[in-house]
């Protein structure tokens, strides 16, 4: 069973929940629907997903604060959802080395986002990468510990 896989679907199911406005329990089923070729970890997938939707006002306060001139909100799809896992993995992922979230996102955005995607996803992660501590002493102090 593979993280990457379920990261490739959670991807996916995320940028639907953003186009649709679904549960992301439909979300993943129209994915699954889609790429029934890929391997991936049924309770990772789950954790992904419900990590991110439970925190995401969280990560996207984040994720606003380290892309400099761009809102979350305007950024494009798949980089948005892209951040949005790489985030979560960074601040909530406790098994999860900093090396690999970061390694994964930008994979995801050579894989899935434009020419710039890559280099964009990196700079965003490696600032909330750099203040880590700061930021899970952030989420605590906000009632969301990582």
């Amino acid at each position: 069973m593979s993280r990457h896989g379920s990261r490739e679907l959670a991807l996916q199911a995320l940028y639907h929940l953003d186009l649709n406005r679904v549960e992301w329990e439909q979300a993943v089923a129209m994915t699954r629907a889609m790429i029934e070729s890929i391997d991936y970890d049924e309770t990772y997938l789950a954790q992904l997903m419900n990590g991110i939707t439970d925190h995401q006002e969280m990560i996207d306060k984040i994720l606003d604060r380290y892309s400099q001139d761009w809102d979350v909100d305007r950024m494009p799809g798949v980089d948005r959802n892209i951040l949005r896992i790489g985030a979560f993995e960074l601040l909530y992922g406790q098994d999860i080395p900093p090396a690999v979230a970061m390694n994964e996102a930008v994979e995801l955005s050579k894989t899935y986002g434009t020419e710039r995607s890559a280099r964009f996803v990196n700079g965003v992660l490696a600032g909330v990468l750099r203040d880590l501590s700061d930021l899970h002493g952030e989420t605590q102090v906000n009632g969301q510990t990582p």
